[in-house]
């Protein structure tokens, strides 16, 4: 006790002293900062720590009840002394005489923020010597709002929160400046005794230190005594203690991680990479939009109900700037169940597209100087000579096309057409302009690269199908726009790689080709209104499902299947065959749709169908369709004129059509039914009927006809017809190609009644997908009435 006397006097003889040496603001010390990432609208997605869990705040942003219930219970003259409280050290002196050891210190605020920053936390006279000492000098060089500021900076508040700021948001979940007078009160009441003051596991002790700092104002007259009963009064309204441990959006949050960790920018070494973004208190602006996040999220949760059933991956971007917008990566990162939860689908997931990759090899042709109008032989099957041996390629069920063009072969994703134009431009120049599009995968130059048969991730292909949203230009992605210091300074900013891949004209014409995709191909599940460009994808026994579709304005890649990677997803595992043109173009028009909502239009690129000529064709034999060919198996297609198939199908119609000619459909618009019928009839052609009520047209007028007046058309080719109705009452209306909700309505207001049938009318890796419309029914449209109309509708 006698060396305590000593040192008591020698203390005081400094703090009387007329003046004494300033000492250097020792900021923080070697303390660590709390990391913060930042979505695109300025929200706070991620803090990011690592030790010490610390979020500055200015002192002018800090409510003065927080303020003052701090000094009150640490330290009450903290405005008035200079550094140390010699009031303080007298009373400390005599508890430490009366217990005959060192059990109190008198530290005032300005000493534990030196001991916070630059001293050890033992206990012993040496040390409180030197601390007072440091906090006189200190005082001479800032000043009290300073020293308060740093204190609360740097102060120990439990639960791994260090400093006020992060206290806030770890107990409230709100900024320190948000703090009312009874949560002060209790992180001021938390400061001396974290961990017994913890209010997770002893709220009654919290709330009793919250109790004497309010009394503590209260005595000092800060606040009146009816507020220190308000405040005292009001429960304890804590966020719950795992709140902190989960991330918005954490699949773009852990990919945004993944990626500054691997970054040169950030450090030498991982270790240095490590500290800049857990110590380092940096300020990380991605370009996140939450707002499409959470459609994206929705869109997927929409579609895919199943708990047990597929998943999916989704990446978003911005083809002008390369901006990933959103990143859906599995179903919940958070599953404590599933051991791969946390497995990013999107970015570290790799699978084959099937043919949502053959718009590389249309790209590859292009450039080569081949046409969109560029004819090809159809067929069911095609065996190619390549380096490897023979590879047989067949289209899905053995589809049989005519010769077609290079853009019919693309709307209707035939591959027989697609292995004979990569074995013709070279599976080399096809692997080398998809990786330069963005395919960061190295593939390797084989012919089977044209029908996907090499995995990529959807981030990947997303981005590669931006360039050809960008006219051939490819901008690298986005994920971070700038990094800053805790205090502002910027250390980084975003500058991605643009490389030209293509000329534009090639794009374009991809893109021309992808619209008629989406118009009248496999992508119709797909189509939200405006233009639209897009390809779906299926790898071999339905494990993958892919489309991937775009506007000028933004990119989406939709993957969806099993994250095992090798289950089918055929029954019993999905409710039917999954294609591209099913789940995954139902998501992306769900988010697209919602996601340019009141985005201006922007053009794309459209097929010239000059010198074509639109025929039926039943696709089970290749040949025109006839009147009795299943109406599953016709497909509308266009053909070169020089190319139409020349015999209907002999194998589901009588003998004797023979061979047929090309000619013009005769224009029977503003006829009445009968005349019309009669007029086709006698040119060579069919007709079906669609009734449908326009206003004053007189029942039986025809008011539309596809193909249109004076169109070619091959001999034998069925007219639609649209006549305004309703349909006779004796007779079965029409409901081809209906919704089922609108076969129904039209049923029922016939006075029919309805029997459905849920089964595909075709399953293909990308043959024309129609899900939800009526595709056959029975007895056919014209018959006499019958009690009820059975209908088969695509899933």
């Amino acid at each position: 006790m006698r060396r305590w006397l000593a040192g008591l006097s020698a203390l005081a003889v400094v703090v009387s002293a007329c003046s004494v040496e300033p000492l250097e603001d020792p900021g923080l010390g070697e303390r660590a900062l709390t990391t913060i990432v930042y979505a695109s609208d300025g929200t706070v997605l991620a803090e990011w720590h690592a030790e010490e869990d610390r979020v500055l705040v200015d002192y002018a942003t800090l409510p003065k009840h927080l303020l003052d219930a701090v000094v009150a219970i640490e330290d009450e003259r903290f405005w008035s002394h200079p550094g140390v409280d010699l009031r303080a050290l007298g009373r400390a002196l005599l508890a430490n005489l009366e217990a005959r050891d060192l059990v109190q210190g008198g530290s005032t605020i300005t000493q534990q923020y030196l001991k916070n920053v630059l001293l050890t936390p033992d206990v012993t006279l040496d040390r409180k010597l030197r601390e007072a000492a440091l906090a006189v000098r200190l005082e001479s060089n800032l000043t009290k709002p300073e020293i308060l500021e740093r204190y609360l900076n740097t102060v120990y508040f439990g639960k791994g929160a260090y400093g006020v700021g992060t206290a806030a948001k770890r107990y409230f979940g709100k900024e320190a400046a948000a703090l009312t007078l009874s949560e002060s009160a209790f992180l001021a009441g938390l400061i001396q005794a974290p961990a017994s003051s913890d209010p997770y596991a002893d709220p009654a002790e919290a709330l009793t230190r919250r109790r004497v700092v309010l009394q503590k104002m209260a005595d000092l007259e800060w606040i009146t005594p009816e507020e220190a009963a308000a405040a005292d009064g009001e429960p304890l309204e804590l966020r719950p203690p795992d709140a902190g441990n989960q991330v918005r959006y954490p699949y773009f949050v852990e990919e945004v991680k993944r990626r500054l960790l691997d970054d040169p920018t950030l450090g030498d070494t991982p270790t240095d990479r490590y500290n800049a973004v857990f110590r380092g208190g940096l300020r990380i602006y991605t370009t996140l939009d939450p707002a499409l996040q959470e459609l994206a999220d929705a869109a997927v949760a929409d579609v895919l109900t199943e708990e047990r059933g597929p998943v999916s991956g989704l990446a978003s971007l911005d083809p002008r700037t390369g901006h990933v917008l959103a990143l859906v990566g599995g179903r919940d990162f958070y599953d404590p169940v599933d051991p791969i939860a946390q497995f990013n689908l999107a970015t570290q997931g790799r699978r084959q597209p099937g043919s949502a990759f053959k718009p590389f090899v249309l790209a590859a042709a292009l450039e080569s100087g081949m046409t969109l109008d560029a004819v090809f032989e159809g067929g069911a099957e095609v065996e190619i000579a390549t380096p490897a041996g023979p590879w047989v390629v067949q289209n899905y069920n053995l589809t049989n096309f005519p010769h077609l063009t290079l853009l019919e072969a693309t709307v209707f994703s035939v591959n027989v057409i697609y292995a004979r134009l990569v074995d013709a431009v070279g599976p080399a120049a096809v692997a080398e302009l998809a990786e330069a599009a963005g395919v960061a995968a190295e593939l390797d130059p084989f012919h089977s690269v044209a029908l996907g048969s090499q995995e990529v991730s959807v981030l990947d292909l997303t981005s590669a199908f931006g360039t050809l949203a960008a006219d051939g230009v490819h901008v690298e992605p986005v994920f971070v726009t700038r990094i800053d210091t805790y205090d502002g300074v910027n250390l980084w900013e975003a500058t991605p790689a643009v490389t030209t891949v293509m000329e534009r004209d090639v794009a374009r014409g991809v893109t021309a080709a992808l619209t008629e995709v989406v118009r009248r191909g496999t992508g119709q599940q797909a189509r939200i209104g405006r233009p639209t460009a897009g390809k779906t994808g299926t790898s071999q026994a339905h494990r993958d499902a892919w489309f991937v579709g775009y506007t000028p304005e933004m990119v989406t890649g939709v993957w969806v299947g099993f994250h095992q990677g090798a289950v089918s997803m055929e029954a019993p595992y999905t409710p039917f065959s999954v294609t591209g043109g099913t789940w995954p173009a139902q998501i992306w028009a769900r988010y697209s749709s919602a996601a340019l909502t009141g985005v201006p239009f922007g053009q794309l690129a459209t097929a010239d169908a000059d010198g074509m000529v639109s025929v039926q064709v039943d696709l089970s034999t290749g040949f025109l369709a006839g009147p009795l060919c299943p109406r599953a198996q016709v497909q509308r297609i266009q053909v070169p004129a020089d190319a139409v198939p020349s015999v209907i199908c002999p194998i589901h119609n009588p003998e004797g059509l023979g061979d047929v000619g090309t000619g013009t459909v005769p224009d029977v618009l503003g006829a009445d039914l009968a005349t019309a019928v009669q007029a086709l009839d006698g040119a060579g052609y069919g007709a079906t009927v669609d009734w449908d009520e326009p206003g004053p047209l007189a029942p039986g007028t025809v008011y539309g006809q596809d193909p249109g007046p004076q169109s070619p058309a091959a001999a034998g080719t069925l007219v639609r017809l649209t006549v305004a109705g309703p349909a006779p009452g004796s007779l079965v209306p029409s409901v081809l190609g209906l919704t089922l909700v609108e076969a129904e309505s039209r049923l029922r207001n016939a006075g029919l009644t309805t029997s459905v049938v849920e089964t595909p009318e075709a399953e293909p890796d990308d043959a024309t997908s129609r899900s939800g419309l009526v595709w056959a029914q029975q007895p056919a449209a014209g018959s006499e009435k019958a009690g009820a109309v059975k209908i088969w509708v695509n899933p």
